[in-house]
């Protein structure tokens, strides 16, 4: 019986059709293949996609699986998404304490 010791797996997935779907799966140390590999699938036309993940061996460690690279243009959409997220939280966070501001104001004038 072989025991394997290694923590993690270098996957690869693409995305088709909005879905992503794995198409290769590398050891821990071989990051650097793996991405030659996703580089190389990253060129090809029907991807709209391809995408580098760590994924823990074993669910009992408690690590979740962690993107590690990502094709540049949906590297730079999620970034985008990310910015317009945070902005529209901040948008958010001010208009909670202006309302906030503005009800303990009146409330103060009723007294």
């Amino acid at each position: 019986m072989t025991e394997n010791s290694e923590e993690f797996f270098i996957g690869i997935m693409i995305l088709k059709e909005g879905k992503w779907a794995p198409v290769a799966k590398f050891p821990e140390n071989s990051f650097g293949s793996a991405l030659i590999k996703a580089e190389e699938l990253n060129g090809i036309a029907e991807n709209e996609g391809v995408k580098i993940m760590k994924i823990p061996t074993s669910k009992a460690s408690g690590a979740a699986p962690k993107e590690m690279w990502i094709s540049p243009h949906l590297a730079n959409r999620a970034e985008a998404a990310a910015a317009a997220k945070l902005s529209q939280g901040m948008k958010q966070t001010q208009q909670n304490f202006t309302s906030a501001h503005e009800a303990r104001k009146a409330s103060f004038r009723k007294k």
